[in-house]
């Protein structure tokens, strides 16, 4: 319905918008989850508001030449590359959320977030929307029982069929990464100096070093510590037991 109001534009920014001046950051960065999020990784921005000025909603998707760090606006330190911005009428801001929702969640999607970076103009986001939509399940709302089981599908969608299904179809394509083999893995290479490579381990470590103990002295990490514990000091003492009676206390 928002599509029919307003058309989405699709820009992008050239490099010089990448020395954008950064104030020191208000907000806590979540460092616990960057240690999961891959190297290079880059957000996009989902902004949805309802202001009572407009009567119709506007919106917008906009791919950065590069990534910028915007600070104040994302909870871990990465690189902005794409926005998307929408805002509209007051009367319809819960259909906003939804709308954030759904763009957030092409984006986890790898096959789109990869034709977003490589869409040249509108049609190809749609044509990626529409691909996201073939391969998608759907739930009729009202009509989903929390308590039924839902069968999983008999097979899973292949990523290699919709990557050529969106060849076929003209949409551009990310380069494909060559594989590296694990004897090139340039932390196995023979440095040629003594003990070299086990000083670029250590110097590649050195930043997690207290981490490791200081994230280990938790609640859980204590409880599970305890609950082990006794879980292998229980059979133990049984099987102690039983071959202190059966040999008559000989062993």
């Amino acid at each position: 319905a928002i599509g029919e109001q307003s058309k989405p534009k699709l820009s992008e920014n050239d490099e010089s918008t990448v020395g954008l001046p950064t104030a020191e950051s208000r907000v806590k960065i979540n460092l616990h989850f960057m240690k999961k999020v891959p190297a290079n990784a880059e957000a996009t921005n989902v902004l949805v508001g309802a202001v009572d000025y407009l009567q119709a909603p506007i919106y917008a998707f906009v791919r950065l030449a590069k990534g910028v760090t915007l600070p104040d606006l994302v909870e871990v330190a990465l690189p902005t590359r794409f926005l998307f911005v929408l805002l509209g009428p007051c009367n319809e801001h819960l259909r906003y959320h939804e709308v954030g929702r759904s763009i957030a969640t092409l984006m986890a999607d790898e096959i789109f977030h990869d034709i977003a970076y490589r869409a040249r103009n509108r049609d190809d986001l749609l044509a990626g929307i529409d691909d996201f939509l073939d391969h998608v399940t759907v739930l009729p709302p009202g009509e989903w029982d929390p308590t039924t089981r839902i069968e999983p599908p008999k097979s899973v969608p292949n990523k290699e069929d919709r990557l050529e299904r969106n060849k076929a179809n003209g949409l551009p394509q990310m380069a494909v990464t060559e594989h590296v083999e694990h004897e090139f893995d340039p932390s196995l290479a023979r440095t040629g100096r003594f003990c070299g490579g086990l000083i670029d381990d250590i110097k590649r470590k050195a930043p997690f070093y207290i981490s490791d103990f200081t994230e280990a002295i938790s609640f859980q990490s204590v409880a599970a510590i305890i609950f082990l514990y006794f879980a292998c000091l229980s059979p133990i003492i049984t099987f102690g037991g039983l071959l202190s009676k059966a040999t008559d206390n000989n062993m």
